[in-house]
């Protein structure tokens, strides 16, 4: 009689427990923050990293 009590109350519980809301997710950020973020990733070459840059190209020639 135990067993079919417990089975009962089981099948009560069981779908309450299942619609409990899962943890709140992070916002999606807007596609307009995306883009920036992709643009900030290439930006122009600074005089002094086309000039490091330049050397190496000029230690490396020599060799080949």
């Amino acid at each position: 009689m135990r067993g079919w009590l417990v089975l009962a109350l089981a099948c009560c519980l069981l779908p309450a427990w299942a619609q409990t809301p899962p943890a709140a997710k992070k916002a999606a950020k807007p596609a307009a923050v995306k883009e920036q973020k992709a643009q900030k990733a290439h930006r122009k070459a600074t005089p002094e990293q086309i000039r490091k840059f330049d050397e190496l190209q000029k230690k490396q020639d020599p060799k080949r």
